[in-house]
């Protein structure tokens, strides 16, 4: 991790290092499996403000996965949210693994997956964005890592909005993204869907452009994911246009933090306010991470929004 040279200490125990990006920080010095609720409450609103947390050398088993998830609200399970059975995820019996757990692996028994998004790319995106209420917190624990690739990369979404022009704000406000589930984030088209689909026909919850969160009260922008994608009320190809520029402007290098992961590192982010994609590896390299998240809100744009604050992050990061 791209690293402060001085750490801020917290509580005279614990140091946190701002990554040098948009986002992210570093917790040292802690077991996760021991902390209490006053310090959950420190590092949930340090959460809130670096949008993404690092915790490195834990020695954390699918069980204290889900003990910490329970601490940022109610665990919903993958397979809940895609409205399937968990037999479609034969890794949790491979691995004996709760249900609260979810397995992102490229391992193969008898020749078929046991997990999913394999070891090819994953696309930009926020997790869920097809649901009427897209998970809050999210979080991963790696297990198995590859020797190279699988680097993974978070956008902070109130940086984007925040350094939008004035014109183009007032031009999103009222604005509404249809996220239909055409693609999973592996571009695997899902069952019963076709890349010939008409976005503008296909279902799927439309989600402000201008998103407000309910704990920090700032903006963001809020994409989701870009194939299957919509702006109500637009022709399709002004639609197309609209949102290649918005998502050109997001995923500028300038609002990322890459993630290079070990073994032991747990990493949480807030899925409201960041986008975030992978890189392929190696097939013949085992990748196994635990992946958990908690019940979300339905995204909304507040009455004053145009008039509220930018969030601090990015703007701290600018003047360092």
């Amino acid at each position: 991790m791209n690293t402060a040279t001085t750490a801020a200490r917290l509580d005279g125990s614990i140091d946190l290092v701002p990554a040098h990006a948009a986002l992210g920080a570093e917790v040292r010095g802690i077991d996760l499996t021991k902390i209490d609720d006053a310090m959950f409450d420190r590092l949930h609103d340090i959460w809130l403000e670096h949008l993404l947390l690092v915790f490195r050398g834990q020695r954390f088993s699918a069980d204290d996965l889900v003990t910490l998830v329970r601490r940022f609200g109610t665990p919903v399970t993958s397979s809940a949210l895609h409205k399937r059975g968990l037999e479609e995820r034969t890794a949790n019996k491979v691995f004996n693994l709760p249900p609260e757990v979810t397995v992102v692996t490229n391992v193969k028994e008898n020749g078929k997956a046991v997990g999913i998004l394999g070891d090819g790319e994953v696309v930009w995106h926020s997790d869920f964005s097809f649901k009427e209420a897209p998970t809050a917190a999210r979080m991963l624990l790696a297990v198995e890592i590859p020797p190279a690739g699988g680097l993974t990369y978070f956008v902070n979404c109130y940086a984007a909005y925040d350094t939008l022009p004035g014109a183009m704000k007032r031009r999103l406000s009222g604005m509404t993204i249809k996220q239909a589930n055409i693609v999973d984030t592996a571009m695997q088209v899902r069952p019963g869907a076709s890349l010939d689909m008409d976005i503008r026909e296909v279902p799927g919850p439309s989600h402000p452009v201008i998103s407000t969160h309910p704990e920090t009260g700032r903006n963001m922008i809020f994409l989701g994911r870009r194939h299957g994608a919509y702006v109500n009320g637009l022709p399709l190809e002004d639609s197309e246009a609209l949102l290649d520029e918005l998502w050109a402007h997001t995923v500028q290098p300038k609002f990322t933090y890459v993630h290079e992961w070990a073994v032991g590192d747990v990493v949480v982010w807030d899925n409201r306010a960041t986008l975030h994609r992978r890189d392929a590896f190696q097939s013949d390299s085992r990748r196994v991470l635990y992946a958990a998240q908690v019940e979300g809100h339905r995204p909304c744009e507040a009455a004053d929004a145009l008039a509220l604050p930018a969030h601090a992050r990015y703007a701290q990061t600018a003047v360092a």
